[in-house]
């Protein structure tokens, strides 16, 4: 049976798993997590695994919550809280997971072990912020600088102020200035952000700026390759240009 309960930070929750796996409650499961997804985008789960009748059931509880990728995707942390010899050895180990999820495993006596744990920041690279936000005197455009290596935060924050302005204006016109090279990858500026993005069908047009000598070239290509979003590239001394061909 699986029963879901809360814990002390609203981006938290918490599950029981004691016994089989029933159908009401992790109907119930996936609501909880998908209403935490919305209020707060990435959450922390936590799950007391107290009796599981082996491996099996286990693996039909995750295979469960893997069709649901788009959820899964969202947690950030995941504290396996459980007795089970089995459990603990293959909880970091099986490809239950994505590479974006934290997992640790702890006994079941551990619990407010495992609840500081969650509550816990991962930690993050000492560098500065990789996206900046550019302001181009038009609320109905969204200018960003790529200014370092990008993270998955750094993907998390694009798709905020990008959703920011399809829920505002229906569409997405975006100036994207390439200031550093190591924030994407060489020759292939768009294609790295656009397999992030959560947005990316509701984005018009993408003027990209930048005096990189490969940058024209790659973008005429990417735009041959994007049928329904216009991209065009622009030197730095062309940004009044860039921002008119957006508008």
């Amino acid at each position: 049976m699986v029963s879901v309960f809360p814990l002390s930070q609203p981006n938290m929750l918490g599950f029981t798993l004691d016994g089989e796996v029933d159908e009401e409650g992790m109907r119930k499961l996936l609501m909880a997590i998908e209403a935490k997804v919305v209020t707060h985008g990435r959450i922390r789960l936590l799950g007391n695994i107290k009796n599981v009748s082996g491996f099996a059931n286990y693996q039909s509880f995750w295979d469960t919550i893997k069709g649901k990728r788009d959820l899964l995707d969202r947690i950030e942390k995941y504290a396996v809280l459980t007795d089970h010899g089995w459990l603990s050895a293959i909880t970091g180990g099986i490809d239950y997971f994505t590479t974006r999820m934290e997992v640790k495993t702890f006994k079941l006596s551990e619990g407010e072990l495992a609840h500081q744990w969650l509550q816990g920041d991962r930690e993050a690279p000492a560098t500065a912020a990789a996206v900046k936000e550019i302001d181009l005197g038009d609320e109905r455009l969204l200018g960003l600088a790529i200014v370092g290596q990008l993270y998955p935060a750094d993907y998390d924050r694009i798709n905020v102020l990008i959703g920011e302005k399809v829920k505002h204006y229906g569409k997405a016109r975006i100036l994207l200035e390439v200031i550093g090279t190591d924030g994407i990858k060489a020759r292939k500026p768009w294609e790295d952000l656009k397999a992030s993005l959560k947005f990316y069908k509701d984005i018009e047009r993408v003027a990209i700026i930048g005096d990189q000598s490969w940058l024209k070239t790659s973008v005429k290509l990417s735009d041959l390759l994007t049928p329904g979003l216009e991209l065009a590239a622009f030197s730095s001394i062309e940004r009044k240009r860039a921002i008119a061909w957006l508008d």
